[in-house]
């Protein structure tokens, strides 16, 4: 299952220890990049979704050059996940944004990941999203 996925993620090391990573769809489209406290804050998504493509969580380590190969379902998931909780700094709202990506069936994560990476209206998306799933 690690052969090329709809998804790549790419790691790349942040400050003296620590690491970011890169969601891109396709060959050159990317998502979104995240480091810091929102991506800790969404480990769990991101480490469910290496487990899903086949990775172990071993894998993931600031040194890592090769890209993760990810599943379409992942890294929707996980791009939504990064997208929404990028701008939050309130530690409440980000685990609710969290959880609420968690729940949506697929076809809804697959909804609402469309809307977010939409060029014109894509910042609107993500914000009612997050506005739908957790208060202010």
């Amino acid at each position: 299952m690690k052969g090329r996925g709809a998804f790549e993620l790419q790691v790349f090391p942040e400050g003296d220890a620590g690491f970011g990573v890169e969601l891109m769809q396709g060959a050159d489209g990317r998502v979104v990049r995240s480091w810091g406290d929102n991506l800790a804050a969404v480990n769990d998504h991101l480490l469910e979704a290496l487990k899903a493509s086949g990775y172990r969580p071993s894998d993931l380590k600031r040194t890592r050059r090769k890209p993760f190969a990810l599943s379409e379902v992942s890294g929707v998931r996980l791009g939504l996940a990064l997208l929404a909780v990028k701008p939050l700094r309130k530690l409440r709202r980000i685990e609710d944004v969290s959880m609420a990506v968690r729940d949506l069936a697929d076809d809804e994560a697959f909804y609402w990941f469309a809307k977010a990476v939409d060029s014109r209206y894509g910042r609107r998306a993500q914000r009612a999203f997050r506005d739908l799933v957790s208060d202010r």
